[in-house]
């Protein structure tokens, strides 16, 4: 999986364009990577998902809280596109969170991630995933400004089976100073600390544009992205018959 990505120290405002996609409701949407078009999450719930290489993100649930004169998008404004990095399939997510010194807008967003067929029959699973924030900003005068995207990563539904302990999280953020995380990656795990790997999983993530403490500042991000990685892996499917699927199931990433 690609581990970096360049990104000034200052702030950053991406200008996106995105081509707005047509579907029939009830036909799951499949992803063009080569010609990516963006779809809005309630878009996407409608027609079944949205196929992106050999992965189904379904199940999807947005919900919003924003200050009074804060902006937090809800499911028919956020956007998402079909992408492919170092091999991993995954989405870019677009839309405006904004908030003004002392206002908060947070979106939280939930999606069931699942191999389909024929990767499904051929066994592979999904193993880790990866998290990019790539267009925001932060403008304060006094003090705490900041934008984040947060997730945890489930390996039941936590609405159907409560809340246990996540199997992988991520805390991707941008402060105005040099104590900044802009990309996250994690192996799965279980409780125990072994890593596992599975044919589907849930994500919660929580996006979050905080203007900071005082009356001057603005805070918004407008862009992230997600990957996922999968076993077996394009690059190492030749171990398979050497028994290489228990090592790619408990080996970390270099």
């Amino acid at each position: 999986m690609l581990r970096s990505i360049l990104v000034s120290s200052v702030v950053v405002v991406a200008l996106v364009v995105l081509s707005v996609g047509t579907f029939a409701s009830g036909d799951i949407i499949i992803a063009d990577i080569d010609n990516p078009v963006a779809y809005t999450i309630e878009e996407v719930n409608a027609a079944g998902g949205i196929q992106v290489g050999d992965k189904l993100f379904s199940d999807w649930r947005v919900t919003d809280t924003e200050s009074v004169n804060a902006i937090a998008p809800n499911a028919s404004e956020i956007v998402v596109t079909g992408i492919q990095i170092g091999g991993d399939y995954g989405l870019r997510f677009n839309s405006g969170w904004s908030a003004p010194a002392g206002q908060l807008a947070d979106s939280t967003i939930k999606f069931k991630v699942s191999i389909v067929e024929p990767w499904l029959s051929e066994r592979w699973l999904i193993k880790d995933n990866a998290l990019w924030i790539t267009a925001f900003g932060v403008s304060n005068n006094t003090d705490a400004g900041a934008v984040s995207v947060s997730e945890n990563v489930y390996a039941f539904d936590p609405d159907v089976h409560g809340w246990s302990q996540p199997i992988a999280n991520k805390f991707v953020y941008y402060k105005d100073d040099d104590d900044n995380i802009l990309y996250d990656e994690k192996d799965f795990v279980d409780d125990m600390g072994v890593p596992v790997a599975l044919t589907e999983i849930w994500v919660i993530k929580d996006v979050i544009a905080y203007g900071g403490v005082g009356t001057v500042g603005t805070a918004h991000i407008s862009e992230f992205f997600q990957t996922f990685s999968q076993v077996p892996e394009p690059a190492t499917m030749a171990l398979l018959g050497l028994g290489g699927i228990g090592v790619l199931l408990r080996r970390r990433r270099r």
